[in-house]
């Protein structure tokens, strides 16, 4: 029995690592938010902005939209609802199925997320730097819920130094490229099972990983009130070392070594944006991220099988419209709507860690001159998720699979609220 508990903590902590596997990613575990005055218009129009320097991180030919230099530094509060309702969870004991224990949950957490972009001054060349977040994850169950033996509590945090170069190649066209280095750190914990009727163990996942990547851009003006842009970022290979810690699990060492390989999506962002009569200024944005790229998560661990969890995740899309409308010297308002679609491609797939489904955006901005070079801009966003089932089911012994097992079942609200401010210059 002592062999087969350890087999089943490596198969449950290897379902569990998928949150260290995926320190970067798309829908579901991406951070939108590089930019509290392109929230306020729900990011329409990113990368090709003439009054914002994220341009370095969406498509960094946008760069060249203005010739003069810019700083930015900015801030999104980001306060989560991920209510869980339960319809039936059960255990499977040795071949006897018997209601799951434990109360519903609010998965929702709080987190900041920073960013800062710089860009030389310029009218044919510009480079730029951009340090943001452009991943991460927060969830936060209460100890003892009914989904305990998936996930108690997730933290996902990175750091992406992106310096980048735009080149003006003719008269109305330029290009630009970037490279990344990205540094992530996650955390994560879950119950562990020990036998019918014993206290529950606990096992946390920390570990750490930095790669590499690069952006690409291309920025046309067809005339001086129509701008378009196509960015480009890509996909990346991580290797992820981490170590397992137990606590009240007996017979089992208190960490062993984990480690997994995975490649992470490629995406696209596309936008269009055009000003009327000076004042006005209408966007529409596409981002495509290639979800398909991640079929499965494989962990490998010294001196047991490897564990597979399966995800065939989908392609996914998010689009979004808004608009910008200066009112005076002063003031400028800021709307938009977006719809964000989840790669999630049914309730096997789901996690209570990452409860994801497709979105809608709703949001409000406002910016503020404060003198002659500098700005300030506040933004808010409701983000409504679809009512999402989840028949998630894990082995609780890996040795044994289909003997014990647990199997998540019931329906998601979500909801997010996002608060932003920032400091915008030119000089």
């Amino acid at each position: 029995m002592k062999d087969k508990k350890f087999v089943g903590l490596i198969g449950i902590i290897a379902t569990a690592s998928s949150v260290v596997a995926l320190p970067v990613s798309g829908a579901g575990f991406q951070i939108s938010e590089q930019t509290v005055a392109g929230m306020g218009q729900a990011f329409a129009g990113a990368g090709i902005a003439r009054d914002d320097a994220s341009n370095v991180f969406y498509n960094p030919a946008g760069m060249l939209a203005n010739p003069n230099r810019q700083f930015q530094l900015g801030a999104t509060l980001i306060s989560a609802d991920a209510k869980f309702n339960n319809r039936g969870s059960t255990q499977r004991l040795a071949g006897v199925a018997v209601p799951s224990s434990g109360p519903n949950s609010n998965g929702g957490d709080d987190s900041v997320v920073p960013n800062f972009y710089y860009t030389s001054s310029g009218d044919t060349f510009k480079w730029g730097l951009g340090v943001s977040a452009p991943y991460g994850l927060s969830t936060d169950y209460d100890n003892g819920w009914v989904g305990r033996y998936h996930a108690l509590f997730s933290e996902l945090k990175t750091i992406n130094i992106n310096p980048a170069v735009a080149v003006k190649v003719s008269e109305n066209v330029s290009i630009g490229a970037g490279v990344s280095i990205l540094k992530a750190d996650a955390k994560i914990s879950q119950s562990v099972f020990t036998g019918p009727g014993r206290p529950d163990g606990k096992a946390t996942l920390a570990g750490d990983d930095t790669e590499e990547a690069f952006n690409l851009g291309i920025m046309v003006t067809p005339t001086t009130s129509t701008r378009m842009g196509l960015g480009y970022r890509s996909s990346t290979r991580n290797r992820i070392e981490a170590r397992v810690h137990f606590t009240g699990v007996p017979g089992v060492p208190a960490s062993l070594p984990a480690e997994s390989t995975i490649t992470l999506p490629e995406s696209v962002f596309a936008s269009l944006s055009h000003v009327f009569r000076g004042k006005t200024e209408v966007s529409g944005s596409l981002r495509w991220t290639r979800w398909s790229e991640l079929p499965e998560l494989r962990i490998s661990t010294a001196g047991l099988p490897d564990s597979v969890s399966d995800y065939q995740w989908e392609d996914v899309v998010m689009w979004s419209l808004g608009v910008n409308h200066q009112l005076n010297d002063t003031w400028m308002l800021r709307a938009g709507y977006a719809f964000d679609e989840s790669p999630v491609p049914s309730a096997a797939n789901r996690s209570p860690r990452v409860p994801d489904s497709d979105r809608d955006w709703f949001t409000l901005g406002v910016s503020a001159k404060i003198s002659k070079t500098m700005r300030l801009d506040f933004s808010y966003a409701r983000v409504n998720g679809d009512k999402s089932d989840i028949n998630n089911t894990v082995n609780l012994v890996a040795s044994a699979p289909g003997a014990f097992t647990d199997t998540l079942r019931g329906d998601y609200s979500s909801s997010v609220n996002l608060f932003g401010i920032q400091l915008y210059g030119e000089f």
